[in-house]
């Protein structure tokens, strides 16, 4: 075939440019697609730098067969070894950064067991851990988020 002739004298350089152009049109797509491709389009330039006199059928056959194989190999990777598109429960969801951290108790109320804590200058609404308490001044470790309202645990009882 004419069109398949034009494969065979071309430099492996061609190659690696189509890697790139597929390494860039991944990077605007973000579909995690092409990259499995422009892996595939980079191995064919080595293959075609090592073995310079391939037919031009024969680097489309194994170009084409790299490109099937190594899409369903990083697939099965991502799925295996990535978090597989899993939605991150801490997203948007500012709240939920703050398990784990301590605040600054302003304001405790006993007959509720709630009040309002300080992390990094913002105030929050908190509900203290049955059977504690607290005094404002006191600190306090974020045990769970539930929207605004955090549910805190009295720790040492020392001004910050």
């Amino acid at each position: 075939m004419p069109f398949l002739d034009i494969l065979e004298g071309l430099s492996s350089w061609w190659w690696v440019a189509g890697a790139f152009a597929l390494g860039a049109l991944e990077m605007v797509t973000g579909t995690a697609v092409l990259i499995w491709v422009a892996l595939a389009t980079l191995i064919m330039a080595i293959i075609n730098a090592v073995f310079p006199t391939l037919s031009g059928e024969l680097q489309i056959v194994l170009f084409a067969a790299l490109s099937i194989a190594i899409t369903l190999a990083g697939r099965w990777g991502m799925q295996q070894f990535g978090d597989g598109g899993a939605v991150h429960n801490t997203l948007n969801q500012r709240s939920n950064h703050l398990v784990g951290r301590t605040a600054k108790v302003l304001d405790y109320d006993a007959g509720s067991n709630s009040g309002t804590v300080e992390i990094e200058g913002m105030r929050w609404r908190a509900t203290w851990v049955t059977g504690q308490s607290s005094t404002a001044g006191d600190t306090v470790r974020v045990n769970a988020a539930d929207g605004m309202n955090l549910s805190v645990e009295a720790t040492v009882h020392s001004s910050i």
